[in-house]
């Protein structure tokens, strides 16, 4: 399929290998037109979105997500990214995989995604560890999650998954899930020579907080800007709950799930 700059289509990406290589024979077995991006993803017309996904479903492969296919502005770079991306082999290392189970666009940034990856194994015991690694992690003992950024992008780890917020694109996506596998396997091979750190530090600023807020000031909360807000709320002093936009709006449902999971990682839910 040949992508037409006059039409929408839609990315739809598969947990790992094996289930995108079953996905895209049976989307050649029912006919369906579809762009190859890789093993693990693939772009289909906007309109046969729904069927596709569905075919894929009754062929008894699983599909991680979909979302807009975004990238017209830089599309030749976007397929010669994906052309050059492959996907990081692991044998023997403690970290072997990491399945994306979901894939969804950033309500608070459209030409972004977010993702949560499972681990095939629980790494808490690697925290502490990396929390000594990164200068700039957020380290929840208690919880056993760990936060740190990447640029603009949001990582949290905890024992058993990761989840990403505002990731550029899925190859960006795949980049970041295989950056995470080298972080956690690294760490834990040069474990005896690192100190682990059980310090429970906050890294994440009120400024960082205030960005996944609604910014409308409406003072239901009773502080008098949304600023403010999320300076109370990073000391533990005032809850998502207080944040009626981020309540009652669906447009900011998707910053509330973020702000959640950072909180829980952050341990100030």
């Amino acid at each position: 399929m040949e992508i037409d700059k006059s039409k929408k289509y839609e990315i739809i990406v598969f947990p790992n290998q094996n289930e995108g290589l079953k996905a895209q024979r049976v989307l050649i077995s029912k006919g369906q037109d579809f762009k190859h991006i890789a093993t693990l993803a693939v772009v289909v017309p906007e309109e046969r979105s729904q069927e596709a996904c569905l075919a894929i479903i009754k062929g008894n492969a699983l599909i991680s997500g979909h979302y807009p296919f975004l990238y017209r502005d830089y599309e030749e770079d976007f397929f010669k990214r994906a052309k050059e991306y492959k996907v990081s082999e692991s044998d023997g290392d403690f970290l072997k995989s990491i399945t994306l189970c979901y894939v969804a666009p950033c309500m608070a940034d459209e030409k972004r995604i977010r993702l949560i990856g499972y681990f095939d194994r629980d790494i808490a015991e690697t925290l502490p560890y990396i929390n000594a690694v990164i200068k700039g992690a957020s380290y929840n003992r208690g919880a056993s999650t760990l936060t740190y950024g990447k640029e603009r992008r949001l990582i949290n780890l905890y024992n058993i998954k990761v989840t990403i917020a505002k990731a550029d694109d899925i190859i960006d996506a795949w980049a970041v899930l295989d950056e995470v596998k080298k972080l956690v396997n690294n760490t834990y091979i040069h474990r005896d020579t690192i100190k682990p750190s059980y310090e429970e530090k906050v890294k994440v600023t009120a400024l960082q907080i205030y960005g996944w807020l609604p910014k409308t000031n409406c003072r239901a909360c009773g502080e008098a800007t949304c600023l403010a807000f999320a300076c109370k709320f990073l000391l533990g002093e005032q809850k998502l709950s207080k944040c009626a936009p981020l309540s009652k709006e669906s447009k900011f449902a998707e910053n509330k799930v973020i702000m959640q999971e950072m909180a829980e990682a952050l341990g100030i839910a």
